[in-house]
């Protein structure tokens, strides 16, 4: 298996606890599959995220979730990691970068679909994954209906092979 992959999912385990860790967020897209539904049929190492909570009108969501990143930015950066918020176009800080040296993560949040239709589930990495990384973790991840159906809008939308590969 290649080392960068290695590195980056042993990035991506480590931060993950401070990534949700608030509770407001839940893991989506092809990592969540490949690393806590399958059993890592496709490299896939970034954490994209859903804001679960749909109460919140889109302005005050986007706030939360600039304050959320930014919280876990300084919990990482005292932990040794290079983490940075780079800004959009339109201003609105929804992706955090990290970094250690050997590999980088991208932590994205979709702000287009705000909540979930159902409870996310807390799932453990794949027996798989264990066995290689040799650790265990949980977070918490949309339930396998909506996360095939997300999956399922971006194979439509983007039609890209990666998408069509997972669903």
């Amino acid at each position: 298996m290649n080392q960068n992959y290695i590195d980056t999912v042993r990035l991506l385990l480590a931060i993950a606890p401070a990534v949700f860790e608030s509770g407001r967020f839940a893991m989506k897209g092809g990592t969540a599959l490949n690393l806590f539904v399958q059993e890592m049929p496709r490299l896939s190492v970034d954490i994209d995220l859903v804001f679960v909570d749909h109460r919140l009108d889109r302005e005050t969501a986007l706030q939360v979730i600039a304050s959320e990143l930014a919280a876990v930015q300084a919990t990482l950066a005292l932990r040794g990691y290079r983490a940075h918020l780079p800004a959009n176009a339109q201003g609105d800080d929804v992706k955090l970068v990290v970094s250690n040296g050997a590999a980088q993560v991208k932590v994205e949040v979709n702000v287009v679909f705000r909540g979930t239709a159902l409870p996310a589930e807390r799932r453990s990495l794949v027996g798989s994954g264990q066995s290689l990384f040799t650790t265990d973790l949980a977070v918490p991840v949309l339930a396998t209906a909506e996360l095939y159906g997300s999956k399922l809008v971006a194979a439509m939308d983007r039609q890209h092979p990666r998408d069509i590969f997972d669903v």
